[in-house]
C-alpha cells in the first residue's frame, strides 16, 4: 500500500483538510480543529507537550489497539512485520509518562485523526528517525494525510525497519 504525501506542494490539500497538526511546528490560530504536538496552545483540541523519536511509535501502537488506521493494511504483511517488529516493543505507560501527557490527550489525537477526512500534518524541526518514525504512523491512514515539511524526506517510504 502506498501513501499520498506532499512537501509544501498542495496548498488546496491544506485548506480542504479538517485536521491539522503541528508536529514540532509553531502552531498558527486556525478556524478549524488542530492539535499541537512538542509544544502547547490554548485554542488546539489536544496537546501533548514534549515529542521524541518514540512519541509517533506510541500513537501507532495505540492507533492498532484501537483500530484507527486504514481496513486496507489489516492484510499488508509490511504493516503486520511493522506491528511485530517494531510496535510490540514500545512500553505504553513509559512513553506516556515520557512525553508529558496522559492517555486521554493520545487518544483524544487519534480521535480527531480517525474522524477527519482529510488531515495535514505540518512537521517542523525533527531528526531523520524521528521522522521516519512519524511517517510510519501517518502512512497508517493511507490517502487522507497530507505532510508539510520545509525538510525533504523520502516519499516512497513505507514502514520503518520493513
Amino acid at each position: 500500500m502506498e501513501s499520498r504525501y506532499f512537501t509544501n506542494k498542495d496548498e488546496d490539500f491544506l485548506k480542504a483538510s479538517d485536521l491539522v497538526i503541528f508536529y514540532n511546528s509553531t502552531p498558527k490560530k486556525l478556524t478549524k480543529d488542530f492539535v499541537v504536538i512538542g509544544g502547547e496552545e490554548e485554542f488546539s483540541k489536544v496537546d501533548i507537550p514534549k515529542s521524541s523519536k518514540n512519541l509517533p511509535l506510541l500513537l501507532a501502537r495505540l492507533a492498532y489497539v484501537f483500530d484507527v488506521y486504514d481496513e486496507n493494511l489489516k492484510d499488508d504483511m509490511d504493516f503486520e512485520d511493522f506491528v511485530e517488529g517494531v510496535l510490540k516493543s514500545i512500553r505504553v505507560k513509559k512513553e506516556i509518562k515520557a512525553h508529558n501527557t496522559t492517555l486521554e490527550e493520545v487518544g483524544g489525537v487519534l480521535y480527531l485523526m480517525d474522524k477527519a477526512k482529510k488531515i495535514s500534518v505540518i512537521v517542523g524541526d525533527v531528526d531523520e528517525e524521528e521522522m521516519e518514525n512519524l511517517i510510519s504512523f501517518l502512512n497508517m491512514f493511507g490517502d487522507k494525510v497530507g505532510v508539510f515539511s520545509k525538510k525533504e524526506f523520502d516519499l516512497d517510504f513505507q514502514f520503518y525497519g520493513i
